[in-house]
């Protein structure tokens, strides 16, 4: 069976259909991805805006059924928990949610496009090294990632093909296989595919970070949205480390992992009626602080950079041909 055969299969029975025809909001354009490239940033920025509605649970992965781990299973096959996220909406323009593994998903786009053929598709990437680096490092603070040094996690990719070395609590599996992560070129091919370059915008990590301002507003204009719209920038998700390691310890040692715990949490935080809102998020915060602190990660070795940028010069090219831009910066590693 090939991935067409598969996505097809999965959305003849699945729920995707039922959901289009819902009659309660729900979202009409998606931040697909890729992890680690802003897209939380975005998220958070679009929440700002009059005319957007994006919910304060962030990565809920409704599509994208053939994401492996836990992570991924909360509102799979789930349809009236996953449209509980928008009830809040009143009359804004667009609705939106970010779920950054629905890129690496074979299934997804064609899941979306079922769902909603009209979508709009947001895309966010960056240079593939920075970001296996960056999805080791966040892993290794979630609990998803028991492998200490980033050059054996990439060497144990063949082995956690065959189900070996990976974490009982881990929560995203499919973040693992850190290179197939980074296949952007057929990644974006899928949504190009399947929704046609008017209904999908690409944005390089480079530029979102350069010129913040600018690019949020071409993705008011992609939306169709007032652009005069004030917000304040700054980082967002920025390197995490654990400070409390035994605690870390503590909750990987049940099965589950710090991940989980905080989506319960603030999807509890989202639909409750128990609290104001504001409340609710805050003590939602008050743990994930309690459990963080903030440093920048170690530098990544020349050597590692280079040999990780040769291996991936391949699919940069084919993914500048398909944006018409060069990216070939990203394998050309200065000693």
């Amino acid at each position: 069976m090939d991935e067409r055969d598969g996505a097809t299969m999965t959305i003849n029975n699945s729920p995707f259909r039922a959901l289009a025809h819902a009659e309660k909001p729900k979202p009409n354009f998606f931040i697909v991805g890729a992890p680690k490239c802003g897209t939380t940033s975005l998220h958070e920025y679009l929440q700002h805006h009059p005319d957007v509605f994006m919910p304060y649970y962030k990565e809920p992965h409704f599509f994208g059924s053939d994401l492996e781990g836990s992570r991924f299973r909360q509102f799979r096959d789930k349809p009236e928990k996953y449209l509980k996220l928008f009830r809040d909406v009143r009359s804004e323009k667009r609705i939106g949610e970010s779920s950054p593994w629905y890129l690496a998903s074979t299934y997804a786009a064609a899941e979306i496009h079922c769902y909603d053929p009209g979508a709009k598709i947001i895309i966010m990437l960056r240079n593939p090294v920075d970001m296996m680096y960056s999805m080791w490092s966040q892993f290794r603070y979630s609990g998803n990632e028991q492998i200490e040094s980033f050059e054996e996690a990439l060497a144990a990719e063949t082995e956690r093909r065959q189900g070996k070395r990976i974490r009982r609590a881990a929560h995203c599996i499919t973040g693992l296989y850190y290179r197939q992560m980074t296949r952007f070129s057929e990644q974006v091919k899928r949504y190009y595919d399947q929704f046609g370059k008017d209904q999908v915008m690409v944005i390089i990590f480079d530029d979102f970070r350069a010129q913040t301002p600018e690019i949020y507003r071409a993705v008011l204009e992609f939306l169709e949205l007032d652009r005069s719209v004030k917000v304040e920038f700054g980082i967002r998700n920025p390197n995490k480390e654990v400070r409390l390691a035994w605690l870390q310890k503590l909750i990987v040692s049940t099965g589950f992992s710090l991940m989980l715990l905080k989506d319960r949490l603030t999807f509890l935080a989202t639909t409750s009626r128990l609290a104001p809102y504001t409340y609710r998020t805050r003590a939602v915060e008050g743990v994930i602080a309690a459990y963080t602190r903030y440093e920048r990660r170690s530098p990544l070795t020349l050597e590692t950079r280079r040999r990780l940028a040769n291996e991936a010069a391949p699919d940069i090219d084919a993914l500048s041909a398909l944006l018409n831009r060069d990216l070939s910066h990203w394998y050309r590693v200065q000693d």
